[in-house]
């Protein structure tokens, strides 16, 4: 019997115009497939940055002023000018950023942040010939985890990332002891249904073929407690309407699944 990975391979190389015309077809509408694995694999998600990709979001940004890019939350700038004013100075941590425009438009918008990225090495690598080309003093790079604890945040942003990090918990522990406001887009949560399930749930991301990512379902009541228990508390909950993810094939042991965005705020 062919595997559902045997069928999104071959999905793959039917031409978009004919799968257009079979929308009801659910199995090639499915991001995520369940696994056996309780952690995620060592070498997950592996990326490298584009310098042309990022220049041409900055020539964009010069034309219109505005972030031309998609994001996990496009009114996350909105959710920051309720949290601070134009002139405020403050630290802004972005957890796995990946556009340089979204920067811009942040300095655009506050003129006081000071702009922390941390991401992977080599996914950073364009934005420093870029920080050096236009001397963005404010655009500060990470890409050591041990490296974040040398400064105090008050807004840290993981941008549908979290899921992608095997030690999610310690490195929640960690960012919690330096930062006011954490704010996560684009995760998925569940309610569980059995014992089994009642901290996480690794899946197979195939929606970008022919790379292959894994990332983690949260349990909502076990993720949150994470951050409750280091003196936190939820602002708001909501569900991410960014993309039209289908679920159906987790129906039977996950309850309330769903693609949501929330705001934790330090006690």
């Amino acid at each position: 019997m062919i595997s559902l990975d045997q069928l999104y391979t071959i999905r793959q190389k039917i031409p978009k115009f004919i799968r257009r015309l079979f929308p009801k077809f659910h199995l090639f509408q499915y991001y995520f497939l369940p696994t056996n694995l309780k952690r995620l694999p060592e070498l997950n998600y592996p990326e490298k940055g584009d310098i042309e990709y990022q220049r041409d979001l900055i020539e964009k940004f010069q034309i219109s002023k505005k972030q031309t890019s998609s994001m996990t939350c496009p009114h996350l700038i909105e959710l920051i000018h309720m949290k601070f004013n134009s002139n405020d100075n403050f630290y802004f941590l972005d957890i796995g950023g990946e556009k340089i425009d979204f920067y811009l438009n942040l300095k655009n918008n506050f003129k006081n942040v000071k702009y922390f990225l941390f991401n992977q090495k080599s996914m950073l690598n364009p934005f420093r010939e870029i920080k050096d080309e236009l001397n963005l003093e404010d655009l500060i790079l990470v890409d050591k985890i041990e490296d974040i604890s040398n400064n105090n945040y008050d807004f840290v942003n993981f941008g549908s990332c979290i899921q992608y990090f095997n030690d999610y918990e310690n490195f929640l522990k960690r960012i919690t002891n330096i930062s006011k406001y954490i704010f996560f887009s684009g995760t998925h949560l569940y309610d569980n249904l059995s014992n089994d399930l009642n901290k996480n749930l690794v899946v197979k991301q195939v929606n970008v073929l022919p790379q292959t990512n894994y990332l983690y379902f949260f349990n909502r009541e076990s993720f949150f407690k994470i951050l409750l228990d280091e003196n936190f508390k939820i602002v708001f909950e909501e569900n991410n309407l960014t993309d039209k993810i289908n679920y159906n094939n987790f129906a039977h042991n996950l309850k309330n699944l769903q693609y949501s965005d929330f705001l934790f705020e330090k006690k």
